[in-house]
C-alpha cells in the first residue's frame, strides 16, 4: 500500500478522469516519495459509445501494476465504476498530488486496520451459516466496506458459510481464497445483481 496513481492535467495538478492527460504513479522511497511511472491516457477521438469509454479505463488496469489507490479532482461515471468493481480505493482531492500523498496512506492503513474489526451486519440463516447483503449495506451504511463487513466471518471458526448479495463480486474474495482457506459459488441473478456462496474448507 505505498503507491498512489494521480490522474493529472498539464503542470500535474489533480484532474478529473475526463480531463486527464496522463498518470502518475507515486512511490515512497523511504522518506521521499518519486515517480515510479507515467501512464499517457490514450483517447478514442469522435463521438464514443458507453462501451468505448469503458474499455479506454479498462485499457489503463494493467497498467497500475499493483497500485490500488487512485486520486481524481471529481470521481464519478464510468471511469469511477470500473475502478470500482476492480476494488480500487478512490480519492477525491484537488491541487499539488504531494500535499495529500502521506495523508492517503495513513488513512488507508486505518481503513484496512479497520476491516479486520468486527462488524455485526450479517444475519444468521442456520446453524453455522450467515447472510452478507451487501447492496443493503451500501444503502445503509456505505462508510462500511466488504472487507469490514465479511472478513471477520471469515475468522469466525464457527462460521461455516456465508452466502453474499453485491452488485459486483468483491475482487480480494479471489485473491484470499488461499489465506481463509474458503471456496467461492459465484451466482449471476441478473445485470449487477450477484449471490456469492463462500464456504469454508474443511481439513
Amino acid at each position: 500500500m505505498s503507491e498512489i496513481a494521480v490522474f493529472l492535467e498539464e503542470k500535474d495538478i489533480i484532474s478529473s478522469f475526463e480531463d486527464a492527460k496522463y498518470i502518475k504513479i507515486f512511490t515512497k522511497d523511504k522518506y521521499v516519495w518519486k515517480v515510479k511511472k507515467v501512464i499517457l491516457i490514450s483517447r478514442i477521438s469522435g463521438e464514443k459509445g458507453i462501451s468505448q469509454v469503458r474499455k479506454e479505463y479498462q485499457n489503463l488496469l494493467p497498467e497500475m501494476d499493483n497500485c490500488k489507490i487512485i486520486v481524481v479532482n471529481k470521481a464519478f461515471g464510468i471511469p469511477y465504476s470500473v475502478f470500482y468493481m476492480e476494488d480500487f480505493s478512490v480519492w477525491e482531492l484537488q491541487g499539488n498530488p504531494f500535499d495529500f500523498l502521506d495523508e492517503i496512506i495513513a488513512k488507508e492503513i486505518d481503513e484496512e486496520e479497520n476491516s479486520e474489526k468486527e462488524v455485526e451486519v450479517a444475519k444468521k440463516i442456520g446453524q453455522g451459516y450467515y447472510l452478507v447483503d451487501l447492496q443493503e449495506l451500501e444503502l445503509i451504511n456505505p462508510e462500511i466496506t466488504s472487507k469490514k463487513a465479511i472478513i471477520p466471518y471469515l475468522e469466525k471458526e464457527e462460521v461455516k458459510k456465508i452466502e453474499v448479495i453485491c452488485c459486483h463480486v468483491p475482487p480480494w474474495l479471489e485473491d484470499r481464497k488461499d489465506k481463509y482457506n474458503i471456496t467461492l459459488d459465484i451466482h449471476e441473478i441478473k445485470r449487477n445483481d450477484y449471490k456469492v456462496i463462500i464456504e469454508k474448507i474443511n481439513n
